[in-house]
């Protein structure tokens, strides 16, 4: 793995949404040579594990963290070019990283600083994604993820586990790859972490083997799933646990989390199809919506801190 040579002072802004904060990196990001998002992924993969570190993990970042990294456009329909950092994985992009970017965006191009709309548009290695921004007074105060609907890999499906129980699950692709479970079926509390955290890896390593993403055909994104473990608490209110697939439980529900639920919870009649729906994780709310091509996730945003960060020697700048 290398370097690059710009890594020695980093510029980040951190942005708080539904129990996330996602930090964008804006400047002193690593060098990429292509130009083509799908690639310049690759390429981040190969050469830059330690950027992701650094901004990541102690003493810059905290289990609360996660990065993005905001380039400027690769194209001209883009209004930038965004890169998932996370703890976890680089990624094509997650819904709240869009959120928290374009957020970002607006704010240092000062698009439309009077109350009401903007749009901003990113790049992404899996196409150019739309963010709604609402602004009160001079602050972005709201931010809408527009995207496809995400695509169901297998309604319903029974992971057999070590045990010989089945259990009942939902493979969708959100652009990340995730299994829905319910938490009720398989007797387990949302609140209880250590029991979901080993729950979720013994259930993704079943899901690897019985059903591999190779031959579902998503091998881009990442190479294991997901786990959402849920509560359906009413018609239209959600509760949710996302867990990776070697057990680290997060605070929020991620965008694309939130709507690979609300997916597999309308395919199984338990939500009515097109309805908004409240997707609630420990740190926060999604509002989403799956209208036929189109689906939607909203979260309140707002900008808590810059920084600028060196080898050893992280700033706050507000």
């Amino acid at each position: 793995m290398t370097r690059s040579a710009n890594f020695n002072e980093t510029t980040a802004i951190d942005v708080e949404l539904a129990g996330d904060i996602l930090r964008v990196a804006i400047a002193g990001l690593p060098e990429i040579a292509s130009r083509n998002a799908t690639k310049a992924l690759a390429e981040l993969r190969l050469n830059h594990e330690p950027f992701r570190d650094f901004l990541n993990l102690p003493p810059n970042g905290n289990p609360r963290i996660n990065s993005c990294l905001l380039y400027p456009p690769f194209e001209p329909s883009a209004d930038g070019t965004l890169f998932l950092a996370s703890r976890f994985a680089y990624a094509p992009y997650a819904g709240t990283a869009l959120m928290a970017a374009a957020t970002v965006l607006a704010e240092m191009r000062n698009l439309k600083r009077a109350a009401g709309q903007c749009r901003v548009k990113l790049l992404t290695a899996h196409g150019v994604m739309s963010v709604e921004l609402n602004r009160t007074g001079n602050f972005v105060t709201q931010a809408k993820w527009f995207t496809a609907p995400p695509v169901m890999l297998i309604a319903e499906a029974e992971l057999l586990m070590n045990a010989g129980d089945a259990i009942p699950v939902s493979l969708v692709d959100a652009g990340l790859p995730y299994l829905i479970v319910g938490a009720d079926e398989m007797g387990l509390s949302l609140g209880d972490y250590s029991s979901l955290s080993n729950a979720a890896i013994e259930l993704s390593a079943a899901a690897g083997k019985q059903y591999p993403l190779s031959r579902l055909g998503n091998v881009e994104s990442y190479d294991t799933y997901l786990v959402m473990f849920f509560s359906q608490i009413a018609d239209d209110h959600i509760k949710t646990v996302w867990v990776s697939d070697k057990g680290e439980v997060a605070n929020s529900a991620g965008g694309t989390g939130a709507l690979s639920v609300l997916a597999a919870c309308e395919n199984s009649g338990r939500v009515a199809p097109g309805q908004s729906t409240r997707v609630e994780a420990p740190g926060g709310v999604f509002e989403c919506q799956i209208e036929g091509a189109q689906a939607t996730v909203a979260s309140d945003v707002r900008i808590i801190a810059e920084h600028k960060f060196r080898l050893g020697h992280p700033t706050l700048c507000q």
